[in-house]
Parts: C-alpha cells; sequence; structure tokens
C-alpha cells in the first residue's frame, strides 16, 4: 500500500496501525502514547495518539486514534497539526487535573517516567480545571515485599489491568467507581498481599507514572550501565536487562526485544537477584581441618584437592573418582567439566542433574526419533490448534511459558492436561485425565488405542517416515480399556474424547514435564509420546511436535556438552572407537576412557560398597535434591574426599572435605541453552563477590594441575571456549559469541550462522525413520513392595516462588511470600485421620520420616498428597526411595509410598 505522511509518499505493511506506520518512518516518539504499549492489544482509550487522516490531498480529514486504526491505501496522514496538538494537550490538561503537581517533572537523581516524557513532549497545558478531591487522598499500599502502589498518580490507563490479563493472564487488577473516584483494585479491593498476585511485576513494567513500582524503583534508576543476560532460573531462558549502579545490581526489567520472553518474566526473573550479595555467599576456599572448616588461599586448596585425586588415582584407579556438574553454570563450564573428567582423570564417571529430571526424554526421544530435544520453538504456540500438556504444570515451573499456554486456555484452544493434580491450567482445560499417579504408560496406551480405533492415523506419514507401527498397532488394539479405566482412574470415554481432539487437529502441540520423567517407567511415557506424535502427523512443521518443559535453566546445555556418562560433547557414544578417536583428536591426547562411566545413582552406590572414593561436585545440592537423603549421606561418608563448588553453604558442602567459592551467574560470561535448544549469551554484569572465581576458572586452574593444558590458555575465556565447543559438537558447527547476538540461535546451527527452529522437517529423523515403540503398563515396584505398609502416594511438585533447593530464592523477599513447604490432603483424607487446616503431620515411608504443614485441597484426588522440596527444615528427600526410571535411573519423585499421621 501506498501511504501519504504529511504529504510524502511511504509503502505500509499489510495489518499495520497508524502509530505503527509513522513510528517505522519517523521515530518511536513521533506520536505520544499513554494507554499504549507494544505488547497489549491496542486500546484507545486515551486519544493523546490522535492523527488526522484524509482519502485525498486536501480532502476533509477526520481525528482517529493511531493506535488502533489501519492504515489504507491512499491514506494521507497527519500527525503534529496544530489541531492535534491542542487536542492532545487538553486531554493532558484533564488528566492532570487529577494527578499530583509533584509529579509532573522527574525527581531530582532520576529517570522520568513514561507519562512525565509524554508530558515534555506535548508540553504543560495551563490546568483551568478543579482538582479532583478522591484519588489524590489514596493510601500506598506498600504490603507486598517486592510491589507498590501510590494510585494518587494513576491515570487511568488500565494498562495494568490489561498487563494482568494480556500478559498474565491473572485478572487480578480491575477498575472500580466512577469520574474521580475511578481506581485500581487489586483483587477484592484489598491489598496487593492479600490478593492473588503472581508478582511477575508486568504491571509495574508497564505502568507509564509510579502509581505502579517495585521496591527496587526499576524504572526511574539511572543506572550506570545497563547488561543484558539471560536468567538463571528455569529452562525458558528469559532475557533480563540488569541496572548496575557503583558496581551493584540494583534492579532488573525485561526487555521487550527479548525473542524468549517480550518483555515478560516472572517474580524470579524480575526480582529474586539479591541473593547474589547476600552475606552468607561463601566468599572463600574452605578445607575441612580437625572437624572445621578453615579458610585458605586458592593454591592450599589446588595443593590439597590435586594431592588426594592423584593418590585415589593411584591407589584405586581412575575410575574410582567421578564429577557431578551443573545445570546452574554455563554451557562452557559444562563442557570444561566434561572435558577435564574425561582426558585430565580419565574416567567416564561424569553425570549431572538431568539424571534427576529429563534423562527421560532425552533418552527416550533418541530412540524414537534421534535427537533428545525439543521439535519446535514456543512461539510455535501462535500457529498451534491443540495443547496437550502432559505431567507439567507451568505456570508454577515455568511461568513465562505458562502465561502464554495459559492465555490460549482462556481462548478456548481445545486444551488436554494429563496430571493427578487439579492444577490452575487443568481447570481450565478442555480435558483434564486426573490420573492416579504412575499410570501415564496405561493411558498413553488409551489414547493410542482409540486413535488407532477411530481411524484418525495419518498412513502417509506412517509410512513414509516411520517403521514399527504394524508392531505398535496391534499391541494397542488388544488391550481392554475397562481394565485400564480402573487403573488410571480416567473415565475411559473422557480418554477417548481427549484422543480424538488430538488427533482431529490440524496441528498438535505437546508439552511435558517431570510428571512425565521422573517415574518408573519414564522413558518409556516418553517414547509412547513421540508413538502420538508421529502416527498423528504431529511432527516436523509449525504448532505441532514434542516439548519437553526443562526443569532448570541450563538442562538442555548440560546434556548438550557431554554432562552423562554414556555421551560425549553432542551425544556421542563413548563406547564407540571411532568417537573416541575423534574426541581424542580434537582434545589433544592420545586415547580416551575405555569404559562407559557411572551414573549419579551408581556412584553413590560404588562408594557405598568401597569402589569409589572421590566425588567432584560442582553447583549441586545432592543431599537435599536427590532421592534417599540418608542413602546419599551414608555414601559420601564412605569418601576419601568430596569437593563441592557452591554460591552458599549447603547441606551437601557441609560434608565436603574441600569448598570452593563460585561466582554466580551475574559475575561471569558464558552461554546457557533453554529447552527450545536456544544458546544465548550470559553477560558479566558485575564484578565476582569476594574472592570467588567463575566455575570454569577453577576447572582449567585444575586441569593444568592433573597434568592437562586448556588450549584455550590459563584464563576462563567464555568465548574462545566457545570456538572449541564449535568445533567439536557438529550441530554447534556454525555459533560463535558475537553471532549469538541479544537472542541467541537455536541448534542446529550450520556453518554460515543459520539456525534451526523446527527439527525433523518432513520426516528427517537423524536416526533415520522414527520408530515406533510399545509397552505394557508396568506397576513401579515402590508400590508393590510397600503399598500394603504406606497406603498413601507422595507426588512432588515446585512453587513459583521458588527454584528447586532454594539455595538462592530463600536468601531474597521470595521467603516472606513462600516461607515453607507444605502437605497437600485431601479433606476426605484427613478427615478419616483427625486432622484440621494449620496442623502438622509427621510423614513417613520405608526410609525415614519428616515433619510438615498441612494444607486441605481438594486439588488432589483422595489417597494421593502433594509437597514441594524448596525449605530444608522439611527436607523432604528423607522419605523418597532409590526407585528409579529403568532406562536412565532417574528418580521417581512423583510415586512415593507414605502414610502420615497427626503431630
Amino acid at each position: 500500500m501506498k501511504v501519504y505522511l504529511n504529504d510524502v509518499a511511504h509503502q505500509a505493511k499489510k495489518n499495520e496501525t497508524i502509530l505503527e506506520f509513522v513510528r517505522r518512518i519517523e521515530s518511536l516518539e513521533a506520536i505520544p502514547t499513554m494507554c499504549q504499549d507494544d505488547r497489549l492489544e491496542n486500546f484507545g482509550s486515551c486519544r493523546v495518539c490522535s492523527v488526522e487522516v484524509a482519502r485525498e490531498r486536501n480532502g476533509i480529514t477526520k481525528t482517529v486514534a493511531s493506535c488502533h486504526t489501519p492504515v489504507f491505501d491512499g491514506a494521507y496522514i497527519y500527525h503534529n497539526t496544530e489541531k492535534i496538538k491542542r487536542l492532545r494537550k487538553n486531554i493532558l490538561e484533564l488528566v492532570l487535573t487529577d494527578y499530583p503537581s509533584d509529579k509532573v517533572f522527574p525527581e531530582k537523581g532520576k529517570k522520568p517516567t513514561e507519562f512525565q516524557r509524554t508530558i515534555a513532549q506535548i508540553g504543560i497545558p495551563n490546568v483551568r480545571y478543579p482538582k479532583g478531591k478522591n484519588s489524590l487522598d489514596i493510601e500506598k499500599d506498600n504490603s507486598h515485599p517486592y510491589i507498590k502502589s501510590d494510585l494518587a498518580q494513576c491515570i487511568n490507563c488500565y494498562r495494568c489491568v490489561r498487563a494482568c490479563e494480556e500478559i498474565q493472564g491473572e485478572m487480578v487488577l480491575g477498575m472500580s467507581g466512577r469520574g474521580f473516584a475511578t481506581q485500581i483494585i487489586k483483587g477484592f479491593d484489598t491489598n496487593f498481599d492479600l490478593s492473588a498476585c503472581v508478582s511477575c511485576g508486568a504491571c509495574v513494567q508497564t505502568c507509564p507514572t509510579e502509581a505502579l513500582s517495585d521496591k527496587f524503583t526499576t524504572k526511574t534508576l539511572v543506572a550506570d550501565e545497563t547488561v543484558r543476560t539471560t536468567c538463571t532460573y528455569c529452562g525458558v531462558g528469559c532475557q533480563l536487562d540488569v541496572s548496575v549502579m557503583n558496581g551493584e545490581i540494583k534492579g532488573i526489567q525485561a526487555p521487550v526485544t527479548a525473542e524468549v520472553n517480550e518483555g515478560h518474566t516472572c517474580l524470579k526473573g524480575r526480582f529474586a537477584f539479591q541473593f547474589y550479595n547476600h552475606p552468607d555467599r561463601l566468599k572463600n576456599p574452605l578445607i575441612k581441618k580437625n572437624g572445621k572448616f578453615e579458610v585458605v588461599s586458592w593454591e592450599e586448596a589446588y595443593d590439597f584437592m590435586t594431592e588426594a585425586l592423584l593418590k585415589v588415582k593411584k591407589e584405586y584407579g581412575a575410575d574410582s573418582i567421578g564429577c557431578i556438574s551443573s545445570s546452574r553454570a554455563c554451557n562452557e563450564e559444562n563442557y570444561l567439566m566434561q572435558k577435564m573428567t574425561r582426558v585430565a582423570l580419565n574416567t567416564n564417571n561424569i553425570d549431572g542433574c538431568a539424571r534427576v529430571c529429563h534423562a527421560p526424554t532425552a533418552f527416550g526421544m533418541q530412540q524414537a526419533f534421534g535427537t533428545g530435544a525439543a521439535t519446535n520453538s514456543i512461539k510455535d504456540l501462535q500457529e498451534t490448534d491443540c495443547i496437550m500438556l502432559f505431567g507439567a504444570n507451568p505456570t508454577e515451573a515455568h511461568p513465562v511459558t505458562g502465561a502464554r499456554i495459559k492465555q490460549l486456555f482462556m481462548k478456548g484452544i481445545p486444551s488436554i492436561v494429563v496430571d493427578p493434580v487439579s492444577t490452575s491450567l487443568a481447570q481450565l482445560a478442555t480435558y483434564h485425565l486426573q490420573l492416579r499417579p504412575g499410570t501415564n504408560v496405561a493411558l498413553l496406551n488409551m489414547m493410542g488405542h482409540y486413535i488407532v480405533r477411530e481411524g484418525l492415523v495419518q498412513k502417509d506419514f506412517i509410512q513414509k517416515y516411520t517403521e514399527q507401527y504394524d508392531s505398535f498397532k496391534d499391541h494397542v488394539l488388544t488391550l481392554d480399556m475397562d481394565e485400564l479405566e480402573i487403573l488410571t482412574g480416567v473415565s475411559k470415554e473422557l480418554v477417548k474424547k481427549a484422543a480424538i481432539a488430538y488427533a482431529t487437529a490440524e496441528n498438535a502441540m505437546e508439552f511435558h514435564g517431570l510428571g512425565v520423567t521422573e517415574h518408573f517407567q519414564g522413558s518409556k511415557t516418553v517414547m509412547l509420546l513421540s508413538n502420538l506424535a508421529m502416527m498423528t502427523g504431529n511432527i516436523g512443521r509449525s504448532g505441532v511436535g514434542l516439548n519437553p518443559l526443562r526443569g532448570q535453566n541450563n538442562v538442555q546445555g548440560a546434556a548438550d556438552m557431554g554432562v552423562q556418562p554414556h555421551q560425549g560433547a553432542g551425544y556421542m557414544d563413548v563406547n564407540d572407537p571411532e568417537v573416541k578417536a575423534y574426541y581424542a583428536s580434537k582434545y589433544g591426547i592420545s586415547g580416551m576412557p575405555e569404559k562407559e562411566g557411572l551414573k549419579i545413582p551408581e556412584m553413590l552406590e560404588a562408594a557405598i560398597a568401597g569402589k569409589f572414593k572421590a566425588l567432584w561436585i560442582m553447583g549441586e545440592d545432592t543431599l537435599m535434591t536427590d532421592p534417599n537423603t540418608l542413602h546419599i549421606r551414608k555414601a559420601m561418608e564412605q569418601l576419601d574426599i568430596l569437593i563441592v563448588q557452591e554460591l552458599f553453604m549447603s547441606a551437601t558442602a557441609e560434608m565436603a572435605d574441600v569448598v570452593l567459592p563460585a561466582s554466580s551467574y551475574f559475575e561471569k560470561n558464558g552461554t546457557f541453552t533453554n529447552g527450545e535448544r536456544r544458546v544465548q549469551r550470559v553477560n558479566k554484569v558485575v564484578d565476582p563477590i569476594g574472592n570467588t572465581k567463575p566455575d570454569g576458572q577453577m576447572i582449567i586452574d585444575m586441569m593444568y594441575r592433573l597434568g592437562y593444558e586448556q588450549p584455550t590458555g590459563p584464563v576462563y575465556d567464555a568465548a574462545k571456549i566457545l570456538e572449541e565447543i564449535a568445533e567439536v559438537i557438529p550441530f554447534m558447527k556454525g555459533i560463535s559469541w558475537d553471532r549469538l547476538g541479544k537472542n541467541g540461535l537455536q541448534w542446529p546451527v550450520l556453518e554460515d550462522g543459520t539456525d534451526t527452529q523446527i527439527i525433523h522437517q518432513d520426516g528427517n529423523f537423524k536416526r533415520g525413520k522414527g520408530k515406533f515403540h510399545h509397552f505394557d503398563f508396568e506397576e513401579t515396584p515402590e508400590l508393590v513392595e510397600h503399598r500394603q505398609k504406606y497406603p498413601f502416594i507422595l507426588t512432588t511438585a515446585r512453587q513459583l516462588e521458588h527454584y528447586n533447593a532454594g539455595t538462592m530464592t530463600r536468601r531474597t523477599d521470595n521467603q516472606e511470600l513462600s516461607p515453607m513447604d507444605y502437605l497437600e490432603v485431601n479433606p476426605l483424607d484427613a478427615a478419616d485421620k483427625n486432622i484440621s487446616a494449620g496442623d502438622s503431620v509427621k510423614i513417613f515411608s520405608d526410609r525415614g520420616s519428616v515433619n510438615i504443614p498441612v494444607k486441605l485441597t481438594y486439588l488432589v484426588k483422595p489417597g494421593v498428597v502433594r509437597t514441594t522440596f524448596h525449605q530444608p527444615e522439611v527436607f523432604i528427600n528423607m522419605i523418597t526411595g532409590n526407585v528409579g526410571d529403568e532406562f536412565t535411573l532417574t528418580p521417581e519423585y512423583k510415586v512415593v509410598a507414605v502414610d502420615f499421621e497427626k503431630v
């Protein structure tokens, strides 16, 4: 379209608004706004963005709001006429009648608010009308640990209300009253603390005044610099703009140009940063002498470690040593950790926290497709017609992705939630299949049965791109649906409807989490989910696929880097002679370790058996996060040396012989890989605290002492190490520090830097053809062995406010928002045991017992209880067990046989 701006012709884009058009041609400041936010649907309430439009030169003009008026071919737009200037000034005059006069100009030492910039742009009018009498007297609300309100500064633009609804999907904020009495309310006209606010801060970021602000006054900070980095919490991988003043972090905003989070983030990413300089931070190396830790120099710590490791290696062999790497660390550090283990310690005993979360995803998808990673991008949610959410609660564990999914659920997209708990998304879903914990395989067999029986399979796709389908089909058709209905606890008619909804959708997109993987049949569940995608052709194009919601920020990256005992960097089999030669050549050594290494549970068993003597842990509180705490403690007590790199003195660090103080992600460079295979830069924001070092620097220092010289040099340089990674891992060939830019690249990345948003396109599976598998449901040994004595099933979960063991979030004001773990119990079960709300119970299993407060809720079915695992005062892993996934040994946190009684 040809459109004229002030009589000058320009090309307009399809579906472009006048505001977008003018800003693109001139500048973002070309037209002032008050109620407009690019992340929100255009609203048009303030009319400050008004322009004049005519259908011909010198024709009759019409005044319209530019924010929601589309351009049209041949339009003549005049955005800054005297008439429009007068209109804007009059609108502003009306607004200022109910606005504090001392807030018209920015405070000294502060940045102007968006509204103050609008005032300056339009010009301060002569306010001729009497002042409002109501809203200026509103009491400030400082009840929330982070979010503050001073509604005397509210200009009734509705942006906060819309952000709460359109971005987060919570609808906590509303508007009440009329005239000068119109004001924002929280919940049922209460304060922020008592409302259902999830503390995401979207309202604060969009508010053009300081009617809504945060405790850090982030919007008006005059920072020395703002550094873009990647969040350290969950696998969404949000980009953050971190404001720094005098070498300290003062506030965080979500950049609107970030492809991953588009100007949004959760309360952890936005607010929970003060752990980085908390007084509890470890700041010097420690060695345990006579049962007590003493501060030592780095040289002394390194000398002690070198001597102890070489002694163990000489006396017991290299395979008596092992390392546990961390998904909290950068790709470069994980790469160095696995490399050091293999080339300097000469063992494949390297593993990481994916062992306790998503190892079945990688294994199962590799068996089906050849690649164990998300097939699609999160942005594909815009293209899907049906969402299946299996064993995941993303509004709590992956909040930004969860908010996007919730938006679609609220708009009525066909949706399926498979979860034993009635989560907030389950309550919105079209179909909630509330199965008994542990019966995932049985339920997926039911879905497969109905899709086959109803003739809804994509035969062309199956015949062209897959193998072993007939065996799967024959298997599911023989299954008894009545029997499986009883087994799962889900109506077969409901399962049938859900299966048909998934199979008949033009594009169906699946997401799964730890409710799939942390089971005895976790890997089998992933393979059956893969079956569903293949049999319906929901793979290899936009809006479909299998998409694991990675638990920690860099679970995907750590696995990519080779942090696993059976596969090296890039998922190559360490048992293959050609692979060994490949790695040896790349690392510049004569040979690689001979045999596959031990997984974490196997290391612990070997330690108890006296065959495993030295363990080096980077950034994992294994004692708190892995199952059966007493078992782990027993194993660690048998070690000759335990080395721990940490931010804080954790339960695991307390058992260590050497504790090395690590720099946080704010204090170093590197990359994280999020759940959609997106490699993003982690940029150093502030200098390392105290005498801490980046994990990567510690590893390089020790590599030299153990006899291997790192080719990138003795100083940890993330960009150089990334170059080495790109040389070793084929699917990262085209990645470089500079190419990653602000939004990163999704692997595979070609040598020319072209990345990949969707994998397995046109049936191009890495393993050749997609492979179908079939399995019968098998009851977990946990229930077979213990259910008679312990009749309840405990399943574990996360809270929005905390992250895993809470090492970081408990040292922020998030702890004030959520100070305890509690046990969710169905009221019918509680009544049977004479337990009331607010009581505490002793919950016990075959492994031990803990005391925990109770919360009564119908979100869990009778016979099922649920808790989180963030607080060391509860230490729930005292009662979890050793049963794990059959293939990967990932612990079965989702099914624990327990009983409980009133304390």
